[in-house]
Order: structure tokens, then sequence, then C-alpha cells
């Protein structure tokens, strides 16, 4: 996927969140138009979905609000 601070989050979109586990089951997966990453520094194995959600919806904002 493309890093969240890459992607122009100022339209609507659906953020649609898998498994922390197994990700997305196919029947969704394939419908997605696009994937999304967290990138993360250091031994960091995972991130815990609910925080991944709201750092890319928290970034979602602040582009808004740049935007005006």
């Amino acid at each position: 996927g493309k890093p969240y601070d890459e992607l122009d989050l100022t339209a609507s979109f659906a953020l649609v969140l898998g498994n922390e586990a197994h990700g997305l089951g196919p029947e969704i997966a394939e419908s997605v138009d696009a994937w999304v990453t967290v990138p993360m520094t250091g031994d960091v194995e995972s991130l815990n979905v609910a925080m991944a959600g709201s750092v890319i919806c928290f970034d979602a904002a602040r582009q808004r609000r740049i935007a005006g």
C-alpha cells in the first residue's frame, strides 16, 4: 500500500479496516480501490488496528483543515 501521509485525504473516502491478525477477507479485499499503510520505524511488528485507523483519520482531518 501507499503510506497515508503521501495520499490526498481531503476528498470523501471510506476507511475499511481488517482484522489485526488476518486482514480483510477476500470478498472485501477485492472491492477496495487502494491499500494504505502506516509506516513504522524500529523493531515494531504491527500497529493496533484501532490506532492505525485513528492515525489515518487524524491526518485526513489535518489535511482538510489546511485545505480550508
